[in-house]
């Protein structure tokens, strides 16, 4: 059962909300538990007699029965009444002790009425609860706390009938039916919950939380058009409920509305006071798109100017730049970066190449300067060391890490480690360091010296290249990964690790023997999924060595282990891809691996290459370019989209992106042979 307005952790607990939102808020806080026991009914009786007097009527609590708060008036008996704990009225003989999985909710919405007051009459008074029933009907509200604690507990039935008949006292109130249509939910009967959703909708609740879970009732059971329909009734009735323009543009962007989606996005934007930085990141791809090169630019800049920290988006903006011609933009972008990571290889040819461009000169890397002090011959690194561990520390407190602060002790590091090149701490420190600040390459580079110190940790083989794979370095990585599977044969992550490199680097074969490697050295306790991720790159890897019947044998294990694996369909689609006579299947596989993972670049890559092997081409630019903005912009994904802007007629659009990906990677012979031919020729 989920909360109507969120999660406590989403909203302040002690803001004005009904019962039922009160504990739905704080349901997640405690895990369901069947045994209950006495100590539950006692809490619930308890309970349900405190929530009675809250208003302080005499005629909401039966007399004979205990009082689990006193009632008192503020001075001057103006205000809310104030409820006294409960456990100072209970008469001496009634057992208070409460279960641990239930203390939290209690004591949340105790806590909120003492610190509150008593909560504001217009929530708080039986009217706004149950507004089309009687308003000092005690049973109505002790049922519906008691159904509350028992889908709290996992009695969904139990839960159900307290809620009906609940209903039957206050009938059509707007709490009741979205109780019973979360339990329903609960319950798996979703047809049954949107009834209730939609009876709870139609009562005109001055709360948004009807329209709002009905829309998501209707997006589950896959309605996503009604779903928008009741996001527009939510603004109608509540023009400020703003979190409804992104949820309609996230359904629309879905749908394939996307210029819909953008509107919607917009809207949210011009009333947001601080958007989630996610909201432009799904704008790029929107523009992206529409082509829309004015919204592309203003949302990377306006990603550079929300996390300035973050160097992706600068670079990605000076790419952009230099993508449109505009060269001079560029390098100012690009420079700084360039001089910043001096050992980005990539970086520094596409600096290189704009400085040519606009007829610049660009100064080559200067000499690491010496440290300020005098270093003592004796001099021990531990000092030096401590102080990189503090300024490092520092700067990974904030989020995002502070830059000034990690160059500031990659300095240090750098002098600890020219003083003593084999200090194992400075050299773990410094690829901590290079993680934190984004720089897998250099992280990686200091790992392979800490392998040349202490080689008989197979786990830190695995780390090494895969730091190198996150750089885009899968050559690199394979290359560690297959030395230390050499000292390690039956160490099967490392066995893994290799695989899936040798197929980013192009080398099937060499692929399919560490795939098979890695499935012979699986143990009992490997889940379903990770042997069929296995499974699936082994079909992968002989799709591309022209063995179909292998590859469909491999990638059938695959489906059996983990049919919806979102690893296993995109690589089930990428091996289809590879035969002519299953590209429709191939289709249909990839846009489900995008339908299960709007966001994810690898999903978008692997539609990207199914729709250019059918020649949709525009299509593919369009999935390559959105995975190109959400990931890192490796040399295989660079090629591919040079490849389909070739094949749509822009030849000096293709020689670009194969520039880059040559830059990426120089070794690639099949990008020299294809920047070997003169644009337009």
């Amino acid at each position: 059962m989920r909360s109507l307005e969120g999660s406590a952790s989403r909203r302040t607990l002690c803001s004005p909300m009904s019962e039922y939102e009160v504990l739905l808020a704080t349901k997640r806080r405690t895990p369901p538990d069947s045994s209950a026991g006495r100590s539950s009914q006692i809490w619930r009786r308890a309970f349900g007699h405190w929530l009675q007097g809250r208003n302080g009527s005499s005629s909401l609590s039966n007399q004979n029965e205990p009082r689990p708060c006193r009632v008192r008036r503020n001075a001057g008996s103006h205000g809310p009444p104030v409820c006294i704990p409960f456990a100072l009225a209970l008469p001496p003989r009634m057992d208070v002790r409460l279960p641990s999985r239930l203390a939290p909710p209690l004591g949340a919405v105790l806590l909120c009425t003492l610190l509150m007051g008593g909560p504001p009459p217009t929530v708080a008074s039986p009217a706004v609860l149950f507004p089309s029933a009687d308003t000092t009907s005690p049973r109505a509200r002790r049922l519906l706390i008691q159904g509350t604690t028992e889908a709290q507990l996992g009695d969904y039935e139990e839960a159900i009938s307290h809620f009906e008949a609940a209903l039957e006292q206050v009938p059509e109130a707007p709490v009741l039916l979205l109780a019973l249509a979360d339990a329903h939910e609960a319950q798996g009967a979703l047809s049954t919950a949107l009834f209730y959703a939609r009876r709870a909708q139609t009562q005109g609740s001055p709360r948004p939380s009807p329209y709002r879970r009905l829309a998501e009732m209707q997006r589950a059971a896959g309605d996503p058009a009604a779903a928008l329909r009741t996001y527009q009734q939510l603004l109608d009735h509540v023009p400020n409920a703003n979190d409804a323009h992104r949820a309609r543009a996230a359904i629309q962007a879905d749908l394939g509305r996307t210029k819909g989606a953008i509107q919607s996005y917009e809207i949210y934007l011009q009333r947001a006071d601080s958007p989630p930085i996610d909201v432009y990141r799904r704008l790029l791809s929107l523009y992206r798109k529409t082509g829309d090169k004015d919204g592309v630019e203003t949302t990377l800049r306006t990603l550079v100017e929300r996390r300035p920290t973050v160097r992706s988006y600068q670079r990605r903006l000076g790419e952009y730049y230099a993508d449109e011609g505009r060269p001079r933009k560029a390098l100012a972008l690009l420079a700084p970066l360039g001089r910043q990571f001096p050992n980005d290889e990539a970086l520094r040819r596409q600096v290189q190449r704009l400085a040519r461009q606009t007829g610049q000169s660009i100064a080559s890397p200067t000499q690491r300067a010496q440290s300020d002090s005098t270093r003592s011959q004796s001099a021990s690194p531990d000092a030096p060391l401590r102080r990189a561990r503090s300024m490092y520390d520092a700067a990974t407190a904030s989020s995002p890490p502070d830059t000034a602060q990690l160059r500031a002790a990659a300095g240090v590091l750098r002098d600890v480690l020219h003083q003593s090149p084999d200090t194992e701490a400075a050299l773990s420190l410094q690829a901590e360091l290079y993680q934190a600040w984004g720089r897998p390459e250099e992280a990686g580079r200091a790992m392979e010296r800490l392998l040349d110190l202490t080689p008989r940790a197979p786990g830190r083989w695995v780390r090494t290249a895969q730091t190198y794979q996150r750089a885009h370095l899968y050559a690199r990585a394979a290359g560690v990964a297959e030395e230390g599977f050499l000292l390690f044969p039956g160490h099967m992550p490392l066995a893994r690790t290799a695989a899936f490199a040798r197929l980013r680097t192009g080398d099937p074969a060499k692929a399919r023997r560490h795939f098979q490697d890695a499935l012979s050295l699986l143990g009992d306790s490997t889940g379903a999924a990770a042997e069929a991720v296995l499974h699936a790159g082994l079909g992968l890897a002989k799709s591309r060595l022209g063995r179909p019947r292998e590859a469909d044998d491999a990638l059938k294990n695959a489906r059996a282990l983990a049919p919806q694996h979102p690893q296993v369909v995109r690589l089930y689609a990428r091996s289809l891809a590879h035969q002519d006579d299953r590209l429709d299947q191939a289709l249909d596989l990839a846009e489900q691996a995008v339908e299960n993972a709007p966001d994810s670049p690898s999903a978008h890559r692997a539609l990207g290459q199914v729709q250019f092997r059918r020649d949709e081409l525009e299509a593919a630019r369009r999935h390559l370019r959105i995975a190109l903005d959400a990931g890192g912009p490796s040399a295989t994904l660079l090629e591919r989209l040079g490849d389909v802007e070739a094949a749509l007629g822009n030849d000096t659009a293709a020689q670009t992106y194969w520039q880059r990906a040559l830059d990426r990677n120089p070794d690639r012979s099949s990008l020299r042979e294809k920047l070997a031919v003169p644009a337009n020729s």
